[in-house]
């Protein structure tokens, strides 16, 4: 049984009080409608016999192309190498691509009758559900790279040790140092995935209440300026200001924002990092703005992704998770604020977010 044929017997269950002069095929254009499956039905000349809503959307079609031969009004050149396949198969299913680069896909069904030689297609988005297949993909591969190196290091520096390098007392620092290092870097890089699928889950606890963010703001600038003397971090906010936050997670974006700021925004020309805020309506947006080298347009949506760095020679050789910014967006999202970047003048970036003023 064709998906096209289950819809239909499922439709006959339905009781009609008053029957309508409607066809079989408009009542299940509207049953498909209801759960965005679009429905194309051509006739024994080719031409469109029948669209629903949600084809005429997939498709970029209007109702004037009905009674129109399919391959001069359908675009996408998939669709139309299916509808001329199935007529010697009967039944097709594949997936094609919308009509433009970096268009929707669609997972399509095709069935020829051979009695009425009308051909019926049933078409479904799967544009989310291949860009999660995608994203669980990226997230395995860039994990796998992320977590070669530091294990690499540790075992060659542990193998060292015990190959004899215990004896030589200045080596034997050197390999442990390292050894250190990278076992930071592995608990870091753990902390931030936990962390993130927590948030992603939902079970991350909030408690959003009206709490004045001005201390907390000048304690975490306190403690990085005490770690990092060399870069000037300036802080020009007004006391006592009040959002609708939680206490842990501001903190944690307000410190991933500002160590992203310091780490990749302070050149030998610029080594500053500037704090500011400003209400917006019915809320107040934060900026950290530094005087870096700034982000390339196509790349300023991707920065806020999993694992995701600038492919800048500075950016890649700095130790990095790629997680802090996407814990960022998470965090603002779940207190319903929104997040972003743009180009500071006369060069470096600005990271902003907002939340709800109290």
């Amino acid at each position: 049984m064709s998906f096209l044929d289950f819809f239909k017997k499922k439709e006959t269950s339905f009781q009609h009080p008053e029957p309508t002069n409607n066809s079989s095929a408009r009542d299940l254009s509207g049953v498909l409608d209801s759960v965005g499956v679009g429905l194309i039905v051509i006739d024994e000349n080719d031409c469109l016999l029948e669209l629903n809503e949600s084809s005429m959307g997939y498709l970029g079609l209007a109702k004037n192309t009905l009674g129109i031969k399919a391959v001069e009004v359908i675009k996408s050149v998939g669709l139309i190498n299916l509808i001329k396949q199935v007529k010697e198969s009967v039944n097709q299913v594949e997936e094609i691509s919308g009509t433009h680069a970096g268009d929707k896909n669609f997972l399509v069904s095709a069935t020829y009758d051979k009695e009425s030689h009308e051909t019926q297609i049933v078409m479904m988005d799967t544009t989310r559900s291949n860009r999660l297949e995608n994203v669980r993909r990226d997230f395995i591969t860039n994990l796998s790279h992320e977590l070669r190196t530091p294990v690499s290091v540790i075992r060659a520096n542990s193998e060292s040790l015990i190959d004899g390098a215990l004896e030589d007392e200045e080596a034997a620092k050197k390999f442990s140092t390292a050894i250190l290092k990278n076992a930071e870097k592995l608990t870091l890089l753990l902390s931030n995935i936990l962390n993130l699928s927590t948030i992603e889950s939902g079970e991350y606890s909030l408690d959003i209440r009206s709490t004045n963010v001005t201390p907390i703001i000048n304690n975490i600038v306190s403690n990085l300026k005490e770690a990092n003397p060399a870069v000037d971090i300036k802080v020009t906010i007004n006391n006592d200001l009040m959002v609708m936050c939680d206490v842990q997670a501001f903190e944690q974006i307000i410190t991933n924002l500002i160590e992203n700021g310091m780490k990749y925004g302070v050149t030998d020309n610029s080594n500053s990092v500037l704090i500011n805020a400003k209400p917006i309506g019915q809320k107040m947006r934060f900026e950290i703005e530094d005087k870096g080298q700034g982000i390339a347009p196509e790349e300023r949506k991707r920065v806020f992704e999993r694992f995701y760095r600038v492919q800048v020679k500075e950016v890649l050789a700095n130790n990095g998770t790629g997680l802090g910014l996407s814990i960022v967006k998470n965090l603002v999202h779940l207190m319903d604020g929104s997040v972003g970047n743009e180009q500071a003048h006369p060069t470096g970036t600005i990271f902003w977010f907002t939340l709800n003023i109290d």
